[in-house]
């Protein structure tokens, strides 16, 4: 009897032990096969946000709600991947450097634009045609000037735009983790020709920087 039982209780022994080891396999499995889900799944959302990105004719048709749901999908995978919002926030606020930049430039040049636009459309409205006539010419002369003040804005901050791509990379190559940001925000620039696409520019860093917060960024 007392040479049994020692025979017994190491086969149940190595029983547990064994069940103790497939466990742990298969608990490891698990973890690697959810690590690879999540490395696939936030190529999948990066690639597919800069396709999107790619497609457009400038950021300013980014269709809004699809900018939303974007951003709330990269603010999640940026948490994931450990990057601080301190590093986000950084060029956030070379942003709004520029966008500080355009709400000071409203100088003389700009003025002079409305100016003239003004006498323009006194001349307008002592021609003869009928009032829809002389509307309409006072419409599409408003739009012009707009437009030409626009490109004389967006003039004076394109250079500080484009320079956004070197800090981008710049960050990318000190942390991993901002690699995805600066690719991401690089297509984003790619599109960015006007002050509208720029401001679309502005929301998406934000909302980005938002959903990060909010699952838990730091």
């Amino acid at each position: 009897m007392n040479m049994i039982e020692p025979n017994r209780q190491n086969k149940h022994s190595v029983q547990v032990g064994n069940q103790r080891a497939i466990t742990s396999q298969i608990q490891t499995n698990q973890r690697q096969s959810a690590s690879q889900n999540n490395t696939n799944q936030a190529v999948d959302i990066v690639k597919h946000i800069i396709q999107t990105i790619d497609a457009l004719s400038g950021l300013k048709t980014y269709p809004i709600r699809d900018l939303v749901r974007h951003a709330a999908d990269f603010g999640l995978y940026l948490k994931q991947q450990r990057l601080e919002t301190n590093q986000i926030r950084k060029f956030l606020d070379a942003v709004n450097q520029i966008k500080a930049k355009i709400a000071q430039d409203e100088d003389k040049e700009i003025a002079q634009i409305q100016r003239t636009a003004d006498a323009e459309k006194e001349k307008i409205k002592l021609s003869l045609g009928t009032e829809q006539e002389i509307n309409d010419k006072l419409e599409i002369l408003q739009q012009n000037a707009d437009v030409e003040k626009e490109k004389l804005i967006f003039s004076k901050i394109e250079t500080d735009v484009v320079l956004l791509k070197p800090k981008l990379a710049y960050a990318a190559a000190r942390q991993k983790a901002a690699k995805p940001l600066g690719d991401v925000m690089s297509a984003a620039i790619d599109k960015v020709y006007s002050k509208e696409d720029f401001e679309r520019l502005v929301q998406f860093i934000e909302s980005i920087i938002a959903y990060h917060k909010a699952e838990g960024g730091r």
